[in-house]
């Protein structure tokens, strides 16, 4: 253990992933819901599994400025912890991987960031203005094996990756209908909201007034709805 990196541990699975490179692939996944059922406190939460801690309740909240209550951290102060906890944890890391002990390691995160596309004042104006990372680090290494350090931490950082390459996810909105009103709803047009849908051939939707493609499909032998 040196810098409170179990380093036996990671070399066992750096070799053994090394051996089997598909192991490298993990999904990550995250589900949490929008607080519709109290009036104060965190707008949002999820609960995020640990593997020694258990499942852990993690809420937020809208500044005061942004229509929320400021009851909980907000989302950005979340994304900027976990851009320092996992910088830090691979300074820490390669640092230990050279043989390096640390006796100090701080990090700061200062984010100048523009507002008016968030307030819908103007859109495409660009949300950060400057952002910056300072280390604070005490270790008897030489600076030249520190640089050496932080230049394979930005490269290794998964966080880094995230926060310095494009990343474009894939949206997709499903509109969930409350099975008593699911009759009614599966028959309203999306386009036109008259109640004009009606079930094809081939068990799709179609609007019979504005020819509007629908959202839902009728499965051949259950004969419950079911949406795209």
């Amino acid at each position: 253990m040196l810098n409170r990196i179990d380093l036996k541990g990671f070399k066992k699975i750096q070799e053994e992933y090394k051996k089997d490179r598909s192991k490298c692939k993990k999904k990550l996944e995250v589900k949490g819901r929008w607080r519709l059922d109290v009036d104060y406190g965190p707008q949002f939460e999820t609960i995020v599994k640990t593997e020694r801690a258990g499942n852990i309740t993690v809420q937020t909240d809208e500044t005061i400025i942004l229509g929320g209550g400021g009851t909980a951290v907000h989302p950005v102060h979340y994304c900027m912890v976990g851009f320092c906890g996992c910088f830090s944890a691979a300074f820490a890391k390669w640092a230990a991987m050279a043989n390096i002990e640390l006796t100090k390691l701080d990090i700061r995160i200062v984010a100048d960031i523009n507002l008016t596309t968030g307030f819908g004042i103007e859109d495409g104006i660009d949300a950060v203005d400057d952002y910056k990372l300072e280390i604070f680090v005490e270790s008897d290494a030489p600076i030249e094996k520190l640089n050496e350090i932080l230049e394979y931490t930005k490269k290794r950082c998964f966080c880094m990756y995230c926060i310095t390459t494009p990343i474009i996810p894939n949206i997709d909105m499903i509109v969930e209908v409350p099975e008593e009103k699911i009759e009614e709803a599966v028959f309203i047009c999306p386009s036109c909201f008259n109640k004009t849908m009606v079930f094809l051939d081939d068990n799709t939707q179609k609007c019979t007034n504005c020819g509007t493609i629908g959202y839902f499909t009728r499965p051949t032998k259950t004969g419950k709805v079911s949406q795209k």
